[in-house]
C-alpha cells in the first residue's frame, strides 16, 4: 500500500489537470465497492495512463522513476537484502557504491523500511520509484533454477536417509521435505505465468511439466519414490481422500506465500503407472478486467458493449477447451457487477471467487447438476445468470426460458465457429423459433500466444512468401487477391522476459455474430450454417481468421500461431 492518502492523491491528480473531481469520485466509489486499489481503477477505466500516474507519484514523493524492466539485478546486489525481507517490504536494491544503496521501491514513502535498511546496511538509502508489475518481475531474480534446487533437495535428503540406515523407498520418501518441494514448484510455475502444472508418474520416474501460454513444456524429472509423498501432500491440502487410489478425484486449495495468492484447482486420475496430478493455477491478479486486454478490436468492443447493456436475452461464448470462454464471461460479469443487479452463476467448477456474485458449484455426487442449479437460481430473483456450460437439452431449455422471462443469460458451448452454434443448440433439442427469440450475440474464440514485446523483431517479406503463408492458412487464391498482403512479419527473438520462447502472454481471436432481424428469420427458417455465416459476413462479421491476420500484421502474434489454432 503506497503511503499517500486518497485525499492527497485526489488533490495531486486534480491539480495536475489529468482528471476531474467528478471522475475521481466515480472511481473512488468503485474502489470502495469492490475493495480495489483506486489507482488500479483509474488506470483500468482509462481516466489516466499508468505513465502519467507514475509521473505524478514521483513528483509527490520527490523521487525519480526507475525502469527496472530494462535492468538485470546482479546476484551480489540481491545478497544485500534477504529474499523474505525484499518481498514483504516490496523493495529491491539496484545500485550500490561506497556510501549509498539505490533502492527500488513500490512505496517510496515507507520511511520505516528506509530507516531499517539504513541501519542494517550502514549506508544511505536512495529511494527510486518502480511499478508494482516491474518490482514483481525483478523479485523473481531471487528464484534459482527450480530443477537444480529440486534435485539438490531430493538428493541431499536421500543421502541423509541412507546415511542414517534407511533402506526402503518408503522411509526415504518420508524424509524428503515434500512441502518445500511442492511450494517451490508452485512458486516457479507462478513466476513463469504457467496456467497448469502436470505431475505425471512414468515407469521409473516422475515428470513435471508446465503449460505456459497454452503450450506444455518439460520442467524436470525426479525419482519415482517422491510421487507417493507428493500425492499425499496434494490430497491433504485439497481435502481429498488420501486412501483412494482407484477413482478420479477433484479438489481445490489456496496457495499463499508472501504477496502471492493463487487459487489452485486439482484433478487426480489413476493411470497405469500410478495417479497423475494436474493443478490449474487461477491467479486473481492475472484475470483480465476489461475487454481491451482480452484482445477485442474497437468494432467488436462496440458491439459487445451494446449487447451486455440489454436486460434480457442470451450471450454465448463458444470454442474448444482452453480457448478463454470462461474468462470472457467473467470479464462481462466484472463490468456488470453493480449494486443494482443480482448476478448468480452455476459453474463446474467455480474458477474465480468474485465478490457480490452468488456462485454455485455443480456437485454430481449430491445430484446438483447444471439444470438443477439453474432451476433453483430462477427462484432467487436474479437479473443476470451465468451458466458454466450448456451440455444437455434440459439445461438449454431452462436457459432459453430464463432469457425469455426477462433475464440476461451468459453461457458457453463447444463449437468451432459462431454460425455453428445455432445448429448445435437446435441439435440439442431447442426449437428454432425459441432460439431466434432469445439469442442476442455469439462469440467464437481461440487463444494465441502474444509476440514478446521485449524482443520483438520485424523482417521484410516478399509478396510470394506472403501468398504462401496465406495458402497454408487455407485461404484460396481468389480470396488472396482481395486481401492486402503483408510486407513485414514479426517474431520474438527470445529473451529473459519470455524465457527465450519469443512469446509472452496470450490474446484472443474473436468472431462475433450479432443476431439481428435478418439472422433471426434465417434461424426460424432452419437454413444451413453456411448460409448464416454468409449473412453474418454481409452484416460485417469478421471471422477468427481475419481477426488473426489483422493481429499478425500488427505484430501482436505470428502467422504460425494463427495456423496452430484456426486450421481444423
Amino acid at each position: 500500500m503506497i503511503h499517500i492518502t486518497e485525499s492527497e492523491l485526489k488533490r495531486s491528480l486534480i491539480e495536475s489537470g489529468f482528471i476531474s473531481e467528478e471522475d475521481f469520485t466515480s472511481a473512488a466509489k468503485e474502489s470502495s465497492h469492490f475493495g480495489r486499489d483506486i489507482k488500479e481503477v483509474l488506470i483500468e477505466k482509462g481516466m489516466i495512463s499508468e505513465e502519467y500516474l507514475i509521473k505524478i507519484l514521483c513528483d509527490y514523493f520527490k523521487v525519480p522513476f526507475f525502469d527496472i524492466s530494462s535492468e538485470k539485478v546482479p546476484k551480489e546486489l540481491l545478497e544485500l537484502i534477504p529474499e523474505s525481507l525484499a518481498k514483504t517490504s516490496r523493495v529491491i536494491p539496484v545500485k550500490v557504491d561506497d556510501h549509498s544503496v539505490t533502492l527500488a521501491m513500490e512505496d517510496p514513502g515507507d520511511l520505516k523500511i528506509i530507516q531499517l535498511l539504513e541501519h542494517k546496511l550502514q549506508k544511505k538509502i536512495q529511494p527510486v520509484f518502480v511499478t508494482k508489475k516491474g518490482l514483481k518481475e525483478a523479485l523473481s531474480a531471487y528464484k534459482v533454477d527450480v530443477s537444480k534446487e529440486f534435485d539438490k533437495v531430493i538428493n541431499e535428503n536421500i543421502e541423509k536417509a541412507i546415511g542414517e540406515g534407511a533402506k526402503d523407498a518408503e522411509k526415504m520418501a518420508e524424509d524428503i521435505p515434500i512441502i518445500e518441494i511442492l511450494d517451490n514448484i508452485i512458486e516457479y510455475a507462478v513466476s513463469k505465468s504457467a496456467s497448469d502444472i502436470h505431475i505425471e508418474p512414468l515407469e521409473k520416474e516422475v515428470l513435471v511439466r508446465f503449460r505456459v501460454d497454452g503450450i506444455l513444456e518439460d520442467l524436470l524429472t525426479a525419482p519415482d519414490l517422491v510421487m507417493p509423498a507428493i500425492l499425499a501432500r496434494v490430497k491433504l491440502i485439497s481435502d481429498l481422500r488420501i486412501d483412494e487410489h482407484r477413482l478420479p478425484q477433484d479438489g481445490r486449495f489456496k496457495f499463499k506465500n508472501d504477496d502471492l495468492a493463487v487459487a489452485i484447482r486439482v484433478s487426480i486420475v489413476p493411470t497405469i503407472y500410478g495417479e497423475k496430478i494436474v493443478m490449474r493455477l487461477l491467479s486473481e491478479s492475472s484475470r483480465p478486467k476489461n475487454f481491451e486486454s482480452l484482445g477485442f478490436e474497437s468494432d467488436q468492443l462496440k458491439t459487445l458493449e451494446e449487447e451486455i447493456k440489454k436486460s434480457h436475452g442470451m450471450i454465448l461464448s463458444t470454442g474448444p477447451t482452453g480457448s478463454g470462454k470462461t474468462t470472457t464471461l467473467y470479464t462481462v460479469m466484472h463490468l456488470l457487477n453493480r449494486p443494482e443487479v443480482n448476478i448468480s452463476t452455476i459453474e463446474d467448477p467455480v474458477e474465480y471467487d468474485v465478490g457480490r456474485i452468488n456462485q454455485i458449484q455443480v456437485n454430481t455426487k449430491t445430484g446438483l447438476t447444471f439444470a438443477d442449479g439453474l432451476r433453483s437460481l430462477l427462484r432467487q430473483d436474479p437479473d443476470i445468470i451465468m451458466v458454466g456450460e450448456i451440455r444437455d437439452k434440459e439445461t438449454a431449455e431452462l436457459a432459453v426460458h430464463a432469457a425469455l422471462t426477462g433475464h440476461l443469460v451468459l453461457s458457453t458451448l463447444h463449437t468451432n465457429n459462431a454460425a455453428g452454434t445455432i445448429a448445435r443448440i437446435t441439435d440439442i433439442g431447442i426449437q428454432p423459433f425459441l432460439l431466434s427469440s432469445t439469442i442476442n450475440l455469439i462469440i467464437a474464440q481461440r487463444l494465441v500466444r502474444r509476440v514478446c514485446p521485449h524482443c520483438v523483431a520485424s523482417n521484410p517479406i516478399s509478396k510470394e512468401d506472403a501468398k504462401d503463408i496465406f495458402l497454408h492458412l487455407g485461404i484460396t487464391y481468389e480470396e488472396i487477391e482481395k486481401l492486402k498482403l503483408p510486407n513485414m512479419v514479426y517474431k520474438g527473438k527470445g529473451c529473459k522476459e519470455c524465457h527465450d520462447s519469443g512469446y509472452k502472454g496470450q490474446v484472443g481471436l474473436f468472431e462475433m455474430l450479432k443476431v439481428d432481424e435478418k439472422i433471426r428469420k434465417l434461424i426460424v427458417n432452419g437454413v444451413s450454417e453456411a448460409e448464416i455465416e454468409i449473412a453474418a459476413k454481409k452484416n460485417g462479421m469478421k471471422t477468427m481468421l481475419e481477426d488473426g491476420l489483422k493481429k499478425a500484421a500488427a505484430g501482436i502474434t505470428t502467422y504460425e500461431e494463427i495456423m496452430r489454432v484456426t486450421r481444423e
